[in-house]
């Protein structure tokens, strides 16, 4: 939303300085299972084990035999402790591991156990287990400690990246290099590709690459295939939509795009769409600081990207804005291409995006808004105008709005929204505690308001619940 920052300032001193929504409540991380042990007891046979979690509805297990990656085994009892694994074959490695699930998809990472070898010399001696001519066990380094020396291997040898936001991502290489069939020297060689690879699923999944997902994308960097191209495939992957609703930002051509989206002309990348200001830069006088964007964690690509994730002010009125502006026919709509002097002070109703323009003006300026987070997107703008959020259409929210002349308005919603909205957009949901204007009642997280109140001279206010 391109705000009018002339118009602002001449209003600031008359209005209430605006409230930061309370911010939200962090879950406690989830207890991961302490330990997972993993034994032959058969010939044909491993046992593995581990102890009880407290609060968990269930336990999933995996299982790692390369060459094949993890697959997942199936305790008779979601609460069992142990398990056993009647399917193994002698001469081959199997790796354990287990996650405590909490339920409401809220699920621990990933326990690993050591490496076990099928002997195929085992016996079953008195009810027992016993290896033939000799009762011992082979030590097997477990992956976990395989992954850490690899990594620090690795590292050591790329020290040119990676020094910005190696905290977010040293642990999603470690896992992700733990549950690989890579062996030692391969992890240490293609520590970068695997570094990618762990950033690209933790940013635009929120997981770790399987075991084949991991081969599948180090080959394909390996062979010359760039990171935003991978970046992109994720981003508008069926997994991606499934999971979290939208598509993730991705850089793509504006021929890409404009495929992609069904525009019949091209148009520049579109980031943080729905947020306040044009291209993450929020845009409109410092006075109202709950608008301002903040980045932060900071991380820098192979290639010397800087990226980062951006918290910035949304309103009710920035995301109708932003979609009227879509719709509009370039070149036509109020502040769609930014400040436009004349235009803005001799607006109405009937011109395209005016009355959008207005509301956001004044959540503005009332403090009816939230922050939230978008990206991760590159931080240097210019290499940031190749990104576009989901601009797939999709129906809109109920809003109302006010009939406009000129930067003035009566606070009078009567006007309803008839536009749509796009996919990046319907994600933006306002907290508990949001103040909103109280006809946007359907843009609160749980789609009502707690309480409503009318202040003198101002629109109907409603507090989300």
């Amino acid at each position: 939303m391109r705000m009018l920052r002339t118009l602002l300032l001449v209003i600031a001193p008359c209005a209430a300085l605006a409230q930061r929504p309370d911010p939200r409540v962090e879950r406690a991380p989830l207890l991961p299972v302490q330990a997972v042990v993993a034994k032959q007891t058969g010939s044909t046979e491993i046992t593995v084990s581990w102890p009880k979690t407290d609060g968990v509805v269930g336990y999933f297990i995996g299982r790692l035999a390369p060459p094949n990656g993890w697959g997942r085994l199936y305790p008779a009892h979601p609460l069992d402790t142990t398990y056993v694994d009647r399917k193994v074959e002698a001469g081959r490695r199997y790796t354990y591991a287990v996650r405590a699930d909490y339920g409401a998809s809220r699920v621990s990472r990933m326990t690993t156990s050591d490496t076990v070898i099928v002997d195929e010399s085992y016996v079953a001696v008195g009810g027992g287990g016993a290896m033939a001519d000799s009762a011992r066990e082979t030590p097997v380094e477990s992956r976990d400690v395989i992954a850490q020396r690899a990594y620090r291997a690795g590292r050591s040898a790329n020290l040119r990246w990676w020094l910005e936001g190696e905290r977010l991502h040293q642990q999603p290489w470690l896992r992700a290099a733990a549950a690989s069939d890579f062996p030692e020297e391969e992890l240490v060689s293609r520590w970068k590709e695997i570094g990618v690879a762990a950033i690209l699923y933790s940013h635009i999944l929120k997981r770790e690459p399987t075991g084949n997902e991991l081969r599948t994308q180090v080959n394909a960097l390996v062979g010359g295939k760039p990171w935003r191209d991978i970046w992109r495939e994720l981003a508008q992957s069926s997994e991606r939509e499934q999971r979290f609703g939208a598509w993730a930002g991705a850089p793509m051509t504006l021929d890409q795009a404009r495929r992609t989206f069904n525009w019949a002309v091209p148009r520049t990348g579109e980031q943080c769409f729905g947020g306040l200001g044009p291209a993450c830069s929020g845009g409109v006088p410092e006075i109202y600081g709950w608008v301002q964007p903040r980045w932060h964690d900071y991380f820098t690509m192979p290639d010397g990207t800087r990226m980062a994730s951006v918290e910035l002010g949304v309103a009710v009125g920035s995301i109708l804005h932003d979609n009227a502006c879509m719709d509009a026919p370039q070149g036509t709509g109020i502040a769609c291409q930014g400040w436009e002097p004349v235009t803005d002070l001799t607006k109405h109703a009937g011109v395209p995006a005016a009355m959008e323009w207005n509301k956001a003006s004044w959540n503005v300026i009332d403090g009816r808004g939230w922050r939230t987070v978008f990206g991760p997107y590159p931080v240097d703008a210019t290499q940031r105008r190749s990104w576009y959020d989901d601009l797939r259409p999709v129906p809109a929210r109920r809003a109302m709005m006010a009939k406009p002349l000129g930067p003035l308005v009566l606070p009078i919603l009567d006007q309803p929204y008839r536009g749509r909205e796009r996919r990046a957009s319907r994600m933006l949901e306002a907290p508990t505690g949001a103040r909103l204007d109280g006809t946007d009642g359907a843009f609160c997280k749980r789609k009502q308001f707690k309480d409503t109140q009318a202040p003198i001279g101002k629109a109907p206010l409603g507090i989300c619940w």
